[in-house]
C-alpha cells in the first residue's frame, strides 16, 4: 500500500555535506529530506530507537513522489525490497547515484 506522507523538507539540496543536520521526518525517525524537479529525495533515515518499527512505518507512509537515495544500510536495503521498493540508478554530478522508488 502506498502512503500519503510526505516529509518535511530541508532547505539544503546537497546530498553529502561534512555534518548534515537531521530533523524530524516522521515519529521517531530524523533524517533530512528534499524537493527538486518534483520528487521529494531523502537522502539520511535514522531510527531514534532502533528496533523501534519507526523507519518501517515511515517508508511505508511515503507517497509516489519520495524516493530514497544513497542507501548504504544492508537493514536498510532489505526493508525497501521487502515493501516493495526498487532500486534504480540516475546519472549525478558524480557519476550514478542508486534511488529507491515505489514500484
Amino acid at each position: 500500500m502506498i502512503g500519503t506522507y510526505e516529509p518535511p523538507l530541508s532547505s539544503v539540496k546537497r546530498i553529502f555535506v561534512i555534518k548534515p543536520q537531521a530533523m524530524p521526518l516522521a515519529p521517531g525517525v530524523i533524517g533530512r529530506a528534499f524537493s527538486l524537479d518534483g520528487r521529494i529525495f531523502i537522502p539520511l533515515i535514522v531510527a531514534q530507537k532502533e528496533g523501534s518499527g519507526d523507519v518501517g512505518r515511515f517508508l511505508d507512509s511515503l507517497t509516489v513522489r519520495c524516493a530514497i537515495v544513497c542507501v548504504t544500510s544492508e537493514r536498510l536495503r532489505g526493508m525497501l525490497k521487502r515493501r516493495g521498493w526498487k532500486e534504480t540508478f540516475e546519472p549525478s554530478d558524480d557519476g550514478e547515484v542508486d534511488i529507491w522508488v515505489r514500484q
